[in-house]
């Protein structure tokens, strides 16, 4: 029985590497790679890479075998990972997103006392994915609002009490927000190089974000200024910012933006 099954396997691999299904896979799935892009690492910054696909041959065969011959529509790839990915560059700040594509990032600056309902809504209504930074005054105050948040898929910043790091509500904070929900990483905040806290981030297993740009008023005439490729925009929670929120979506998109949270915009 042992020989028999040998021999019946030695049958059907010596016919499968004639089958001429899979030769033309074979023959055709370099067309279809895509490679891995490399970070754009400059001093202490970090703009991440995107992995690149490559065709699965046996599965991409296994598909067609079903059908008898050659679809691209039912190629099968596996991923390409980057060299030198993010998560091995936690000691440098993260200032912006892959460029190769036409999205960016809205981070929320939101204060204990700032009402991102409105906010919320507006992203919600367009199937848009944003960011909130929080400190923990606000999670204590608004725990059910945040995971909510979070299990909607949006993404969670950590500015621990007040923007102190070395504050125990640091760790507190980053055990809530990775532990509720499906967000994976915690994101430390800060407008300009701290090598404090970039020290005490990369320790903490954090990404530190240091925004291309930073509005504080005017948020719609500014975010007109500020689109490009890759780009993380911080805005201030305010009146204003509340009032424009949905003009400034619309402009995003009108441009042929798209809005991803972090945790999407910085995936390899």
């Amino acid at each position: 029985m042992v020989g028999s099954f040998i021999y019946t396997d030695k049958i059907t691999t010596a016919s499968k590497e004639t089958d001429e299904l899979l030769l033309e896979i074979k023959s055709k799935k370099d067309g279809y790679k895509e490679n891995a892009t490399p970070p754009i690492i400059k001093d202490d910054t970090i703009i991440p890479g995107t992995s690149g696909k490559e065709v699965d041959v046996e599965k991409s065969y296994q598909n067609m075998r079903q059908v008898g011959y050659f679809d691209d529509k039912l190629l099968v790839y596996k991923k390409i990972p980057v060299d030198n990915p993010l998560d091995k560059n936690k000691d440098k700040y993260v200032i912006g997103g892959t460029n190769s594509k036409k999205g960016i990032s809205l981070i929320f600056k939101t204060t204990q006392n700032d009402d991102i309902t409105n906010i919320i809504k507006i992203l919600n209504k367009n199937k848009i994915k944003g960011s909130f930074f929080i400190d923990s005054t606000y999670l204590e105050k608004h725990h059910n609002q945040i995971i909510n948040l979070i299990e909607d898929g949006h993404t969670i910043g950590n500015l621990s009490n007040n923007e102190d790091y070395e504050d125990s509500d640091f760790v507190w904070l980053k055990t809530i927000i990775t532990n509720i929900g499906p967000q994976t990483y915690n994101y430390c905040y800060t407008p300009k190089p701290n090598k404090k806290i970039i020290k005490i981030c990369s320790i903490q297993d954090s990404f530190t974000i240091m925004p291309t740009k930073i509005i504080k008023q005017n948020p719609l005439m500014n975010i007109k200024k500020s689109l490009t490729p890759g780009a993380i925009i911080s805005l201030e929670v305010d009146s204003a910012l509340n009032n424009q929120i949905e003009a400034i979506i619309n402009y995003i998109l009108s441009k042929g933006y798209s809005i991803a949270s972090l945790e999407d915009h910085l995936r390899e």
